[in-house]
């Protein structure tokens, strides 16, 4: 019998971290057995070769790897596993389409009318179809999941290609942006529960929260700078050559997906067995303690927070804090550098108890941070606040769907994540009653009264809610 080895040598540059010699690797290394021997003697030798002589060099040396190690934890999912790089350069290719067509589509409804109202009611449009959630749910739980997000982006690519012809012939009325958001909308129903069952599916349940951070990343990258680039193709070379742009994303967000395999492979369920297994999905979610009180959370924050991010903030450049265009592209880009880094530091982390608990907090830093926002009266100051806001925003979307899925069974996540896409349907309504509210009382007012009771009821959802506290 081979006698393990006890010894444990403290490590003579980054003191905080011991090195532990064992029989064999940690669970899920690739260390062999048979290099026990070799690798005692490569420790010893290490440890020997890396003895600073002077105190300069033990600093230097102590601090690289430990932000290495960060960096190294934040990528680990896409070093580790290739068909999650695959799925992340499709998120990031379909993110990108998507951005640019909600700028581009927005742009055309507005310039066909001359109405705030059309603009606002093309983008419910385009959200309606969040509603049919627990259906996609149901299709990514049944159906080859690569081959039903090449399908879904399909149908976007469609809908884009479609109004991009229409407007390059000069035929296009107002409802034909209607039906084009609706159809993109669409496509976004099974897209969301699909994406992220698939990436559970190839990184497993301890690196999903990581994963889900590293895609975030993709995604708040393509936000950043996809609508710029789109806004600034509207106004050098017309609406038909943008369209066509966002319209072209979906092509390569398609590729990666052919080399993702599907163990599950896939099957088909009769309409009855169908509704009966959406109708199960509800009941999981709403008798989980832990998942109830998530949707709860999830409801509050696209009610009052989420209205402000995509329709407010125009309003406070231009009102508010009397910053113009650029004061605006200033106000967005923070907000989004904020949720950004957010992702890259939850990223890092890798695996880590109590992620519920980290929902709760960021859902309550978003509202909070909101509130501050709004009656800071100085914009250098807001800036830092938005800045914050982002940061919140990031922990609640990352975090939301990784405890959705940490919590679900196997089997049923999707449908799970189709009640989950259903609480976030709540957001093309309240957006239309926090733009009313804000037409009486002012912009500025609605943000902090929406930031309060954000803050106020998630602090009584982790009160009453240990099972979401402990949860992950």
């Amino acid at each position: 019998m081979r006698r393990p080895c006890t010894s444990v040598k403290p490590c003579s540059i980054v003191r905080s971290a011991p090195i532990r010699c064992t029989p064999s690797g940690p669970a899920g290394s690739d260390t062999h057995p048979e290099a026990s021997h070799t690798g005692r003697r490569a420790l010893r030798r290490r440890d020997d070769e890396t003895t600073p002589p002077a105190g300069t060099r033990r600093m230097r040396v102590a601090i690289a790897p430990q932000g290495a190690s960060l960096l190294a934890n934040a990528l680990t999912p896409l070093r580790d596993f290739p068909d999650f790089r695959a799925l992340w350069w499709s998120t990031l290719y379909a993110s990108s389409a998507w951005w640019a067509q909600n700028v581009v589509l927005a742009w055309l409804a507005f310039d066909l009318t001359g109405s705030e109202l059309a603009v606002a009611a093309a983008a419910a449009a385009g959200f309606a179809p969040m509603l049919l959630g627990p259906l996609g749910g149901l299709l990514a739980d049944r159906i080859h999941r690569p081959r039903l997000l090449i399908g879904a982006q399909s149908l976007a690519l469609g809908a884009g290609a479609a109004i991009a012809l229409l407007v390059t012939l000069d035929r296009a009325e107002y409802w034909h942006v209607l039906v084009a958001a609706w159809l993109v909308g669409m496509s976004m129903a099974p897209l969301m529960p699909t994406r992220f069952t698939l990436t559970i599916d190839v990184v497993g349940e301890r690196r999903v929260s990581s994963a889900n951070a590293v895609n975030a990343v993709g995604m708040l990258g393509s936000r950043m700078v996809v609508p710029a680039v789109a806004g600034a193709l509207i106004a050098t070379f017309g609406a038909d050559v943008a369209l066509w742009f966002s319209a072209a994303w979906y092509i390569p967000a398609s590729w990666p997906l052919l080399r993702i395999r599907d163990e599950r492979g896939g099957h088909a369920a009769a309409p009855g067995a169908a509704l009966g297994e959406i109708v199960q999905g509800f009941r999981f979610a709403l008798a989980n303690r832990a998942l109830r009180s998530l949707l709860v959370v999830t409801v509050l924050a696209n009610t009052f927070a989420w209205p402000v991010i995509l329709g407010f903030l125009p309003v406070f450049a231009e009102e508010v804090f009397e910053v113009g265009p650029a004061g605006l592209g200033l106000i967005v880009g923070v907000n989004g550098l904020g949720a950004l880094l957010g992702a890259l530091g939850i990223a890092s982390l890798g695996d880590f108890r109590r992620k519920g608990m980290l929902y709760l907090l960021a859902t309550t830093l978003f509202g909070l941070a909101l509130t501050a926002f709004a009656v800071s009266g100085v914009f250098a100051l807001a800036l830092v606040l938005i800045f914050i806001a982002g940061t919140g925003s990031a922990g609640f979307g990352v975090m939301q769907s990784t405890v959705t899925m940490l919590l679900a069974p196997p089997d049923s996540r999707g449908r799970v994540l189709g009640v989950l896409m259903l609480s976030i349907g709540v957001l093309p309504g309240a957006m239309l009653v926090q733009g009313t509210v804000a037409s009486l009382v002012g912009v500025a007012v609605t943000t902090a009264a929406s930031g309060v009771l954000l803050g106020a009821l998630t602090l009584m959802v982790t009160a009453s809610s240990p099972e979401l506290r402990k949860a992950g």
